[in-house]
């Protein structure tokens, strides 16, 4: 087979993996803990954004190229979604039922990265007590 019948074209991804450094903290509301949010930071340089979801306490760890790897090293974006808590059984890949109504409606500019107003610089040496809380 050729490169043009696999697609073997320079300009699409390939699937390259982003250098991560350690990074997570706790995601507040006026200072109470955010629990079952999506947690995105946008890097403002063009790579791949990292994520993670917070657990009851508000915690969370971010992934890049696999759950948990952490994020690039820069200033970031951040989003937020509620995501709901995880399913009660199985791997969560069948089940399509929305998740409970959060118990505090946030602003929806928090869910994008492009309006929230919010940011935060992941060092080069990581941080894993990020404090990202919302007004």
């Amino acid at each position: 087979m050729s490169c043009a019948t696999l697609g073997c074209n320079p300009s699409q991804p390939t699937g390259d993996r982003e250098a991560t450094v350690s990074a997570g903290g706790t995601l507040t509301h006026q200072g109470q803990p955010l629990a079952y949010y999506q947690v995105l930071l946008t890097p403002q340089a063009p790579q791949r954004p990292a994520a993670g979801t917070t657990d009851e306490h508000g915690k969370f760890t971010l992934g890049t190229n696999a759950p948990g790897d952490g994020a690039v090293v820069g200033s970031h974006r951040v989003a937020v979604v509620f995501v709901g808590p995880p399913g009660s059984g199985g791997d969560g890949m069948n089940d399509f039922a929305p998740p409970p109504a959060p118990k505090l409606k946030l602003p929806a500019k928090y869910g994008n990265a492009e309006k929230s107003g919010i940011s935060v610089e992941i060092p080069a040496g990581g941080d894993r007590e990020l404090k990202i809380d919302l007004p």
